[in-house]
């Protein structure tokens, strides 16, 4: 009875991981250079630790292999990881509709808000809902949320100067760099979004910062739904939780229709997002979209894209300023000549500042806000030159981290350099080598809204204060591995000196 106990056991270990490594030699097979898996998690041990986030995994992947594309597995599934621009070109750009799909779980049932975001929908439901969210992104319609955007930076600015103290005969204020900026970003986007004034500057516990805090803050429920969405994605489908936290779905949700509620019945119109939602929902642009979280979809990945993004972009744009004191120089001397010239930011004096857009190119080289890009094959496809086809539903890396940080496109790459962005020397550097928003017809649409974002709230800053390091300032930084996107493990403290 024990023996036959026994070979039963054995058997269904047997049959158990004969069925969890199935497709350990899928790779092998295909011929293409691949990273030895381990027994159920395949090659992400070190992610489902916490001792590496995924874009510093795949960015190490990228700098220590030779190889043009890379097999590994995101537990038993086949991922292929590319470092050929060329390969990563045609897959972004060229034969975008092999790949026009991020690959996250879109489920519907499991999460009705995100499952319709632009960012997870399907190709045609994307295709459809880009052609009519494009045109608010418009030059027009950027030069009218110039105000708005104007208004949240002398919020931000009076906020600043409360802070500041008479020390050792300067006035000047220490503080944690991100959540300034996180402040000053979730302002902006509320307004441009919300058409609402979150008031994060004059509370600490502004609802709005409250709910962006929860969507990206470590916590180990955020951690899981995280990876189940981007790898697991039948987990979802199966649970059905959806991929940020209930509570702050709900939050949007009821935000977003008392401003639509309050703007049906007063008339009044912005030209923003929620006026181009809202004649969505009355079906004047597309009456193929449903009613409900369709449009609040757009509004809360608005939301959540926006402000994390370009507060990290502010963050490291001026982390790197306090530690290279002479550029900042440099760049402060052009700010307050811009301001000399016309005290108010309008979208031509924006155009006027050519070494801080270097230093915010740099910035998003060095510190891309998401450090990988995800696609999915959804229809075979032969890789151009190679005899390798990937097939449909296979998952796609691209490890950004790694692209920003080689030496055969950056030299030095660790060096903050802006004049690697000069006129120039941008002629230089080979298309898909610099993708911080991505590239081709599935980049970031809102790229230009928050390059805007980011270059005013740098304005506000440096035209009445020097950042400088002090002896909390990590140097060199530290990356939080529990994070999907770039964060510095425990902040960065900054000194702020008035003139």
């Amino acid at each position: 009875m024990l023996w036959t106990l026994f070979v039963l056991i054995l058997t269904v270990l047997l049959v158990l991981y004969k069925y969890l490594t199935r497709n350990f030699k899928y790779w092998q097979k295909k011929g293409v250079h691949f990273v030895k898996p381990t027994f159920l998690v395949g090659n992400i041990g070190s992610l489902l630790t916490f001792k590496k986030s995924i874009g510093t995994f795949l960015g190490d992947l990228y700098l220590n292999t030779d190889a043009d594309i890379i097999g590994i597995w995101i537990f038993n599934t086949p991922h292929l990881v590319l470092k050929n621009v060329d390969i990563i070109k045609s897959v972004l750009v060229k034969d975008f509709n092999h790949f026009a799909f991020h690959g996250v779980c879109n489920d519907e049932k499991a999460d009705p808000v995100f499952s319709r975001m632009l960012f997870a929908s399907e190709p045609t439901y994307w295709k459809a809902m880009r052609v009519h969210l494009t045109p608010l992104f418009s030059s027009g319609k950027l030069k009218n949320m110039i105000p708005l955007i104007n208004t949240v930076g002398d919020d931000m600015e009076r906020y600043l100067l409360s802070k500041c103290e008479l020390h050792s005969g300067k006035m000047r204020a220490t503080l944690e760099l991100n959540e300034v900026c996180a402040k000053f970003t979730t302002d902006v986007i509320t307004s441009c979004a919300f058409g609402m004034n979150a008031k994060s500057f004059e509370h600490e516990d502004a609802e709005f910062r409250k709910v962006g805090r929860k969507m990206f803050d470590f916590t180990i429920g955020n951690a899981l739904r995280g990876i189940s969405y981007f790898f697991i994605p039948c987990l979802p489908r199966i649970l059905k939780f959806t991929f940020f936290q209930p509570d702050v779905n709900e939050f949007c949700r009821e935000a977003f229709w008392y401003v639509v509620n309050e703007r049906e019945k007063s008339g009044l119109t912005r030209n923003d997002l929620i006026d181009t939602l809202i004649k969505m929902k009355n079906g004047e642009s597309l009456n193929e979209f449903k009613f409900g979280d369709t449009v609040v979809a757009q509004a809360m990945q608005f939301f959540a894209a926006g402000f994390e993004t370009t507060s990290s972009t502010i963050t490291f744009a001026l982390y790197e300023l306090a530690i290279n004191p002479q550029l900042q120089t440099e760049v402060r001397k052009e700010i307050n000549q811009v301001f000399l010239e016309n005290p108010a930011i309008t979208y031509e004096s924006l155009m006027e500042t050519p070494l801080l857009d270097k230093v915010i190119k740099e910035t998003l080289r060095k510190y891309p806000a998401l450090p990988f890009l995800n696609r999915e094959c959804i229809k075979d496809y032969k890789i151009p030159n190679t005899d390798v086809i990937i097939e449909k539903g296979t998952p796609i890396q691209i490890p950004m981290f790694g692209i920003h940080y080689d030496p055969n496109y950056f030299p030095n790459p660790h060096i903050f350099d802006p004049e690697r962005f000069s006129e120039e020397n941008s002629k230089e550097i080979p298309q898909c080598a610099y993708i911080p928003f991505g590239d081709g017809p599935h980049n970031c649409i809102g790229a230009r809204l928050g390059l805007i974002m980011t270059k005013v709230g740098l304005l506000y800053v440096l035209r009445r204060f020097e950042v400088k390091a002090n002896q909390n300032t990590p140097v060199p930084l530290n990356f939080d591995p529990k994070s999907f996107v770039l964060q510095v493990k425990g902040g960065i403290s900054i000194d702020l000196l008035l003139d």
